[in-house]
């Protein structure tokens, strides 16, 4: 398997690890928690490999490559907007009604942006802890480890939720080994020279491989 793999694996693997139920992190929810383990069950993270290079001038041609690579780490959190939100496209609705609505959008919005801006804080400080440098992976496995960039998007509204979003890229260098592809054996070919093609005398070819 390859390292950026290992590396993806290593910090979905910290994050669970590290939770306590500030969030969950998607593909990795335990069967079974304490009520007090899901407090905070409307933040998420997920975890991908987005990004890799390989320099020329930090490799060989023979030999292990050197992988500078892009974990992208998304995180949502949600807040519900309290009334009816439906009355903002009526047409029916006095202003002192949508007026209401609006209010419990913003309500609802900063209630996400705190929920958000703990989240960022949460994951930011467990990948970037000193401790945490190398991911609990063999000593040298990764270098040059960095959170170069977090961006929070834009405010997304899902019928009574809104939800705010954000990005973290995670950088950093592990050396790729590049074992080869062994594929199949080669075939087997016996040569049947008496069997004949469209009723003609000529050579015909007969392939087995035990691979099949």
């Amino acid at each position: 398997m390859m390292m950026y793999r290992t590396v993806k694996n290593a910090i979905v693997t910290l994050l669970d690890d590290n939770a306590f139920g500030h969030y969950r992190v998607i593909g990795r929810q335990r069967q079974s928690r304490a009520s007090d383990e899901i407090k905070d069950s409307d933040r998420t993270v997920q975890v991908y490999y987005s990004d890799g290079s390989f320099p020329k001038n930090a490799g060989r041609m023979i030999g292990t490559k050197s992988h500078d690579l892009t974990i992208d780490i998304d995180l949502a959190a949600s807040a519900s907007a309290q009334g009816d939100l439906s009355i903002l496209d009526s047409d029916l609705a006095t202003p002192i009604q949508k007026a209401a609505a609006i209010a419990a959008i913003k309500e609802a919005s900063e209630n996400a942006d705190e929920k958000i801006d703990e989240l960022i804080d949460y994951v930011y400080n467990i990948l970037m802890d000193a401790r945490n440098a190398g991911l609990g992976l063999d000593n040298g496995e990764i270098s040059s480890r960095w959170i170069d960039r977090i961006q929070k998007d834009t405010l997304l509204e899902r019928g009574d939720l809104i939800v705010k979003t954000a990005n973290m890229k995670y950088t950093c260098r592990v050396q790729e080994t590049v074992g080869g592809s062994i594929g199949f054996e080669p075939s087997t070919v016996i040569f049947d020279s008496e069997t004949p093609v469209d009723g003609a005398s000529s050579t015909g070819i007969t392939v087995e491989n035990d691979n099949l």
